[in-house]
């Protein structure tokens, strides 16, 4: 049995979050949301509901274009 590359099956969220060097606190503070509703998004538990303002300000913060900002935030279920 072979394993898939761990990098597959991380949340595109955490993992961009993780190369920036930034908490799920410091994204939570930039758009106005807890600690816990940011963990939520990366691990799936719920999708994001954001305002077009919130998406503008985490596509600057991540340094995503709007086309590079992930479909889905959580990792990709097996």
């Amino acid at each position: 049995m072979t394993k898939e590359p761990q990098q597959d099956k991380e949340s595109p969220l955490r993992k961009r979050r993780e190369e920036l060097g930034l908490t799920q606190r410091e994204i939570a503070a930039a758009l106005d949301k807890t600690v816990q509703t940011i963990s939520n998004w990366e691990t799936g538990l719920y999708e994001p509901k954001m305002t077009p303002r919130e998406v503008k300000r985490l596509c600057r913060l991540m340094g995503w274009t709007l086309e590079e900002m992930p479909d889905e935030f959580a990792a990709p279920k097996e």
